[in-house]
């Protein structure tokens, strides 16, 4: 899953760190939708354009730290 979103970020990650570090960009399969200053308005610009289909957003650095998220199911 969101994999096109994946790369379409990593093949344009460079130029993304030239123009917009710090900010928050929103993928959609191939294509850049936006960058935004604040998480809160990338997610909600995502919910308006694509409702409930996956979309991809993550934080412009030149550093890409592992994101890893924990679902509470595996701890019940």
């Amino acid at each position: 899953m969101l994999e096109n979103e994946i790369k379409t970020f990593e093949k344009n990650l460079s130029d993304l760190v030239k123009t917009d570090l710090g900010k928050f960009v929103l993928i959609k399969e191939e294509q850049i939708i936006g960058t935004f200053a604040a998480m809160q308005d990338t997610l909600k610009s995502g919910y308006e354009k694509f409702k409930d289909q996956p979309f991809f957003v993550r934080q412009i650095v030149a550093v890409q730290q592992p994101l890893n998220f924990a679902n509470n199911y595996f701890f019940a």
